[in-house]
């Protein structure tokens, strides 16, 4: 119950003040800030699910399951895609982001199909912490940099602490390190965005 509230406040104020952020940006980085926030959104819903719904039936605990999937499997990478964008000055319109967030749902179930699905959870684990700390070698602010090197090993743990770690870790440990983390990601990219120039208009 903690740990949900932790990653639902965490990932809501995120979402909030990084749209807020958006709003005096550039095309560019106001795409891939939106995206970010669209993805702590995701988050959000699923935290929300944990502490909202009730598992008494099949249905429900259907509902939660789509929802936590929703969060790690396509939240979560959107929200990292996002972050490595911007740091390597890359730009995609609105319908690329939508392919891929497509593309996250398919190759999901692509792998679950296949059996794959505790493989694909730890490698995706990793390679979410690998482009984190790529990111983080790129961004010219050095807070921001800092933020995202220690975001890396926390989103690392928040997905696949149980995994990772030889004894079973504690049950808060996975979403306070999540939380941990999701602020620190937008802890960095609001100093990144905030040396950038609001876009002229007129």
């Amino acid at each position: 119950m903690l740990g949900s509230s932790l990653i639902l406040v965490a990932a809501l104020a995120s979402a909030v003040l990084l749209f807020r952020r958006s709003e005096a940006l550039a095309e560019a980085p106001q795409s891939q800030l939106q995206v970010s926030s669209l993805s702590l959104v995701f988050i959000a819903l699923a935290a929300m699910g944990q502490l909202l719904l009730t598992p008494d039936n099949q249905d429900v605990a259907t509902l939660q399951r789509l929802l936590g999937n929703l969060a790690l499997y396509a939240g979560l990478p959107l929200l990292v895609t996002a972050v490595l964008a911007l740091s390597m000055g890359w730009f995609w319109s609105k319908a690329g982001w939508g392919r891929w967030l497509l593309a996250l749902f398919a190759l999901f179930e692509l792998l679950r199909r296949m059996g794959l699905g505790e493989s694909y959870t730890l490698w995706l684990s990793v390679a979410l912490a690998a482009a984190l700390l790529v990111a983080a070698f790129k961004l010219p602010v050095l807070t921001g940099r800092i933020a995202l090197a220690l975001a890396a090993p926390l989103i690392l743990l928040g997905i696949s602490a149980g995994t990772l770690m030889t004894a079973t870790p504690p049950a808060l440990l996975p979403p306070l390190a999540q939380a941990a983390g999701l602020g620190l990601i937008s802890f960095a990219l609001l100093q990144h965005t905030g040396k950038r120039q609001p876009e002229q208009t007129g």
